[in-house]
C-alpha cells in the first residue's frame, strides 16, 4: 500500500499540466483580441505579434484559427474584429470618417445624376448601408440605411468584394457560414461576376433589364492607403449607361478617398469598368 502511494505521488499531475496548457492557449488569444479595439480597429500580423508580446509564428496560427471560426476577419488593411462577435456582444465599428467624407459626394451625386447614392462597407460577407441620399427619389429605390444584404446581391456589395483576393472572398462566406450565395448563385458563379468587376476597373453595373423592378446601378470602391474602405453607387429607376454614369461614380468614389486619406494615391480604379437599387 505504501509503495502505490509512492508510485501515485512521483507521477505527474496529468489534469493539472492540461488545465495549464488550456489556461495559456485562452491567455495566448485574449492577448491576441485585447490588440484590437476603438482605437485599432485593424492590424497586420506583426503589429499583432508585437502588441501581443507573442512570437510571429504562434500569432498567425492564432489569427488563422480566429478567422476560420469568424472571430476575426482578414483584409487588405489586415485584420478587424469579425462579423460573428461583432454581432454576439452588439458591438458596431466606428464609420463616423468615412461617414463624414463620403456624405458631401454623395450630395453631389444625387444632384450631378439624378439618382439615388449610397454608401456602403464590408462586414464578413455583407454589405451595410450607412447612408443614402436621394431627395424626391429617395422613395423609388428600396434600400434602407442601416440594412445589411449578402454582398453578392447588390453592385455595392460586388465592388467591395472584387478589391479583396479570391481565397480573401472564400473566407469571410466561409466563416458566415455561407456556402453559397443568394438566388441560387454559387460562389464560383460569384468569383466570375467579381472577375468582370475587376475587368472594369473596379465598377460593378445591374442593368434595369435585369432587375424586377427596373432599377439600373452603378458602384465604385473607395479605396485608402490599406485597401478598399467603402464603396459608393447609385441606383435609379430607369436605364443608366455605364460609359456614362460610371465615370462619375468612380470620380466620387476617389474625392471621398482624399477627403478620407488626404495622402491617398490613386490606384488602378479610375474608370469604367442582386438586390436591385445599390
Amino acid at each position: 500500500m505504501r509503495r502505490t502511494m509512492t508510485l501515485l505521488l512521483s507521477q505527474p499531475d496529468v489534469r493539472r499540466s492540461d488545465k495549464a496548457a488550456r489556461s495559456g492557449v485562452v491567455e495566448r488569444v485574449t492577448q491576441v483580441m485585447e490588440v484590437f479595439g476603438p482605437h485599432r480597429q485593424s492590424a497586420r500580423l506583426e503589429e499583432v505579434a508585437e502588441h501581443a508580446a507573442l512570437p510571429r509564428s504562434t500569432t498567425f496560427r492564432i489569427l488563422r484559427q480566429l478567422v476560420e471560426m469568424g472571430w476575426l476577419e482578414h483584409g487588405p488593411d489586415g485584420f478587424r474584429l469579425g462579423t460573428r462577435l461583432r454581432e454576439l456582444h452588439g458591438c458596431t465599428v466606428d464609420y463616423t470618417d468615412v461617414r463624414a467624407a463620403a456624405s458631401p459626394v454623395l450630395t453631389d451625386l444625387n444632384l450631378t445624376t439624378g439618382a439615388v447614392s449610397h454608401l456602403g462597407v464590408l462586414e464578413g460577407s455583407f454589405v451595410h448601408y450607412l447612408d443614402k441620399v436621394g431627395g424626391v427619389a429617395a422613395h423609388s429605390v428600396p434600400s434602407q440605411v442601416g440594412a445589411r444584404l449578402g454582398a453578392e446581391e447588390t453592385v455595392t456589395g460586388r465592388a467591395l468584394l472584387a478589391q479583396l483576393p479570391p481565397e480573401d472572398v472564400d473566407r469571410r462566406y466561409a466563416a458566415d457560414g455561407r456556402r453559397a450565395c443568394g438566388d441560387g448563385m454559387s460562389i464560383e458563379q460569384l468569383h466570375r461576376r467579381l472577375d468582370l468587376v475587376r475587368r472594369r476597373r473596379g465598377l460593378a453595373f445591374s442593368s434595369a433589364e435585369g432587375c424586377a423592378m427596373g432599377i439600373s446601378s452603378v458602384a465604385a470602391p473607395v479605396l485608402g492607403s490599406q485597401g478598399v474602405v467603402a464603396a459608393i453607387s447609385v441606383a435609379a429607376r430607369r436605364n443608366m449607361r455605364l460609359e456614362a454614369i460610371g465615370p462619375v461614380v468612380a470620380a466620387a468614389a476617389r474625392t471621398t478617398s482624399t477627403r478620407l486619406v488626404p495622402d491617398w494615391r490613386e490606384s488602378s480604379c479610375t474608370g469604367p469598368g442582386e438586390k436591385c437599387g445599390g
